[in-house]
């Protein structure tokens, strides 16, 4: 149903209606966040090379390093971060060669990144 609005008032009336946008979009641009930290750090978690533990490929956190009402940090990482380049790049040895590279950490991070365009553009478009 519309409502009717004096001029005095229209104004206060589309502030309103862009606050109540603004707090929804956020909102939804926070989920999308949320979602797409998991599915990255799943997709990591599949990807990685095996060691003889385990530990690098079972290593993968989420972790939100800034949660305000405006914005919202997520890092992934691992918990044996020196890793992570060496095995992402490989590495001189010791008697001058280099071990094989496994590329996992930038195609998951493209991955993600589109996706989260995707989610975003969709939460812009619906209004959160």
């Amino acid at each position: 149903m519309s409502e009717t609005i004096s001029v005095d008032g229209l104004a206060d009336a589309i502030s309103e209606t862009l606050q109540q946008y603004s707090d929804a979009v956020i909102g939804g641009i926070k989920k999308a966040e949320d979602i797409t930290a998991k599915e990255c750090k799943e997709n990591l978690e599949a990807d990685s090379p095996v060691g003889a533990t385990g530990k690098y490929k079972k290593g993968w956190k989420v972790t939100v390093t800034a949660d305000t009402p405006l914005e919202k940090h997520t890092v992934i990482h691992n918990k044996q971060a020196g890793l992570t380049h060496l095995l992402e790049n490989g590495h001189a040895t010791r008697n001058g060669g280099r071990t094989r590279a496994f590329p996992h950490i930038k195609p998951n991070e493209e991955k993600a990144n589109e996706a989260f365009e995707k989610r975003v553009e969709e939460v812009i478009r619906n209004g959160g």
